[in-house]
């Protein structure tokens, strides 16, 4: 997993994976990574669920379909990852409670070669911790 320190998040230590909760996905166009207007709720939702509970943590994590290459997954998931970690923070969200992590295409949902498997791959998973 790639992950920054500071404004950008910090990378989330595996042993911790059980204390985060699935809250939603965030899908993406193909080669995009750019939010899509149907998309900007979710965003939303999570800024105001932080906000309600300043406690929590939001951990955001970038996956892409598999086609491309794996070093172009890469990059496309972390773009992904910076495009909602920059609108949480613009909702109001401190940096220093988003954690980042970037997959490519190592953690596929669906292995069927269709358009609605693809879509569930071109997503950021948020993750919610209580914090404590």
């Amino acid at each position: 997993m790639q992950g920054a320190a500071g404004v950008a998040g910090a990378e989330r230590p595996a042993a911790e994976a059980s204390r985060w909760t699935k809250f939603n996905d965030i899908l993406f166009d193909f080669d995009k990574s750019d939010i899509r207007a149907n998309e900007t709720s979710k965003v939303a939702a999570v800024a105001a669920y932080l906000k309600q509970n300043p406690s929590a943590q939001v951990a955001i994590d970038g996956h892409a379909d598999p086609r491309g290459t794996d070093p172009y997954n890469q990059a496309l998931s972390q773009r992904r990852v910076t495009t909602i970690r920059d609108a949480l923070v613009k909702a109001g969200v401190p940096g220093d409670k988003i954690q980042t992590g970037a997959f490519g295409e190592e953690r596929l949902k669906c292995s069927e070669s269709t358009e609605p498997c693809w879509q569930l791959d071109r997503r950021v998973e948020v993750l919610i911790s209580s914090g404590k």
